[in-house]
């Protein structure tokens, strides 16, 4: 059974004749024909009576018209759908991103792709790079904004922006503004999880200059920032956030941001996909929109 066979049953039905149904739909007689007559061997039922003036629907051919009439329909909505599925840009876009970026670039990006989009809602998901990363290449996230950049042939990564690392303190510990390697061993940490590409930077960092980040006083592990920085604010310990960030959260009057010396803690935020996934055109909007913005490019390894 066929869409074409469907449709000459159809038409057959409707004007009670093989000749008028072959005009209607620009097939031959014969063709009509044979599409009803496939069509009853197929179903093994007779379909229409016959006189030599017009065909009638038997009853079998009653109570399939019906269902005949259901199946065009559902396939010219499917491909009317699927028509406007490139060209229409509404539903909702499901964003994941690592702490950095969710707190200091995606609220930008998200007001800026409504203004254009009016129609789409959005779910923003935070989570660490390392869970992120997984959840890309488990085609479980389509598209999602991270602090490191991933070499991974399934994965496509674009750098969005340079982020640099600094080290706040409480106001009470009376940390220098400037301080060395040395003196970070003499200081508790609050830091985040070995998962997240803030701690990843940071290790990496270190063990350029030979520094063994195990040699660090960690004190407290955390996976969120609001809880980093409750944990900062009374004291507890020092910690290591992005820069961007510390410009939007931090109270000034009771923490203290400090560089340090001779290290150089600067990573890029990427935007990053599945190499093998076809975006949503949601999803693909809103990757254009991040192109132009950023003048993307992606990241070789």
């Amino acid at each position: 059974m066929d869409f074409k066979q469907i449709e000459a049953f159809i038409n057959v039905a409707k004007f009670k004749s093989f000749s008028k149904a072959a005009s209607t739909i620009f097939l031959s007689q014969p063709t009509i024909s044979s599409h009803i007559a496939s069509l009853e061997r197929e179903l093994n039922v007779q379909l229409f009576d016959r006189t030599s003036k017009e065909v009638y629907l038997t009853p079998a051919g009653h109570s399939f018209l019906e269902y005949a009439i259901n199946i065009i329909n559902i396939r010219n909505n499917a491909v009317s759908n699927l028509s406007n599925f490139n060209t229409t840009i509404s539903g909702r876009l499901n964003l994941y991103a690592s702490t950095t970026p969710c707190n200091s670039l995606v609220p930008g990006l998200i007001k800026k792709f409504s203004k254009s989009y009016p129609d789409v809602r959005f779910n923003i998901t935070e989570e660490s790079s390392g869970n992120i990363i997984k959840d890309i290449l488990d085609l479980q996230c389509e598209i999602a904004i991270i602090g490191t950049a991933v070499k991974n042939e399934k994965i496509k990564s674009y750098k969005l922006m340079e982020d640099d690392l600094v080290l706040i303190s409480s106001t009470e510990l009376n940390v220098p503004d400037e301080i060395t390697l040395k003196d970070l061993l003499k200081y508790k940490f609050i830091i985040r999880e070995k998962n997240s590409a803030t701690r990843t930077t940071l290790d990496t960092a270190l063990e350029s200059k030979g520094l063994n980040p195990n040699l660090l006083n960690v004190f407290c592990e955390v996976n969120t920032l609001d809880n980093l920085l409750q944990f900062v604010k009374l004291g507890t310990g020092v910690s290591i956030i992005s820069e961007k960030i510390s410009f939007d959260y931090i109270d000034k009057s009771n923490i203290k941001i400090s560089k340090i010396k001779d290290l150089l803690l600067k990573r890029n935020l990427y935007l990053i996909v599945n190499s093998k996934r076809t975006l949503t055109p949601i999803a693909n909007a809103f990757f254009n929109m991040c192109s132009e913005m950023f003048s993307l490019i992606e990241y070789e390894g």
